[in-house]
């Protein structure tokens, strides 16, 4: 769910002034020089074998840095929500909007795919409306309810496009989660560990659930990254809280019991968000831009010099057949 992308050289919307700006101007100019660079690489006519294979993929490629540019020149701070099934991912994502926009349930994974809303929360918990960039959450499947091969996949692509990763637990964190969160980690990007259902767990603090984490690393024998030490954040949190018994007393003296849902607990999350996207949301996506514009140039790179090593070695041979016919009819020395 990207918003429409605008030009290159168009007026940058954010960030306007300050040093973050001027950085965040230099990435642009840069992708900006970038694409020009490997656009000229597409100039001449290619005809060995594959070369139309070839400029296609470099076409593609060059597409994609226009998109991160054009990305750049409105900036998105990404969010990706993971965590295994039954912990309460969409809900959390629900008590950020305010409203039940995602499905929820009982059921073992209610979301199969993953899915985009737009987060814009009010001007009033931010203070400065401002300085704060768009904000796109992405809800994906649990970790444990897709296929192996295609969880992994799922995940690493994902996180790849994200600026910021959510890991939701609640309770005790398993073996599987740890290994979840070992697995997102080589996304290298910045990892919040959100607690949910804290309701049912009043007695669990951040201490806690990082010494949990650090037992599972020393299980591992220290062959895993240590987790503990990547998480940048832990927040508690009640995104639906369990419906509460209410003793009812009437006038008349009759006494019921009713149930009543109590308002979610997402405060300290928002805060965080927020908080985090003011200070660092446009260097966040700036760097992300430029790990994917590192990696597409690499590959841009290859493959325009295969295109060209191709060019030149076609050339050579042709010189080296004419060399071969234009031999036996130059005259030979004399010698007196």
């Amino acid at each position: 769910m990207n918003p429409p992308p605008n030009a290159i050289g168009e007026t940058d919307p954010a960030p306007t002034s300050g040093p973050r700006a001027s950085w965040f101007k230099r990435v642009r100019r840069d992708l900006r020089s970038t694409i020009q660079r490997q656009t000229s690489a597409l100039q001449g006519g290619f005809t060995q074998p594959g070369a139309a294979t070839q400029q296609a993929a470099v076409k593609a490629g060059v597409a994609s840095l226009s998109s991160l540019e054009a990305r750049l020149a409105n900036p998105l701070l990404r969010i990706a929500v993971f965590g295994l099934v039954s912990r309460g991912k969409s809900a959390v994502i629900n008590a950020l909007l305010g409203e039940a926009l995602l499905p929820t349930g009982p059921l073992h994974g209610v979301t199969r795919w993953p899915r985009s809303v737009y987060w814009r929360p009010k001007i009033e918990a931010v203070h400065d409306g401002e300085d704060l960039p768009q904000i796109e959450l992405i809800d994906t499947p649990g970790l444990d309810e897709v296929a192996g091969e295609a969880r992994g996949q799922m995940a690493q692509e994902v996180a790849h496009q994200a600026d910021l990763i959510l890991f939701v637990v609640a309770g005790d964190i398993t073996r599987t989660e740890y290994e979840a969160l070992v697995d997102l980690q080589t996304a290298r990007k910045p990892l919040v560990l959100v607690f949910n259902k804290i309701d049912l767990y009043p007695d669990t603090d951040r201490q806690a659930i990082t010494a949990a984490l650090n037992a599972l690393w020393r299980q591992g024998d220290g062959r895993d990254p240590n987790v503990a030490l990547s998480v940048d954040e832990i927040v508690m949190v009640a995104a639906a809280p369990a419906p509460l018994q209410v003793r009812v007393e009437w006038p008349d003296g009759r006494i019921t019991h009713t149930w009543e849902t109590p308002a979610p607990d997402i405060a300290p999350l928002k805060t965080a968000l927020v908080t985090l996207a003011r200070q660092d949301g446009t260097a966040l996506i700036a760097l992300n831009a430029l790990r994917e514009a590192d990696h597409l140039e690499t590959e841009l790179a290859r493959r325009a010099m295969a295109l060209h090593q191709a060019d030149a070695d076609a050339l050579i041979l042709k010189f080296a057949k004419y060399k071969a016919i234009a031999s036996p009819l130059t005259p030979l020395p004399c010698w007196i």
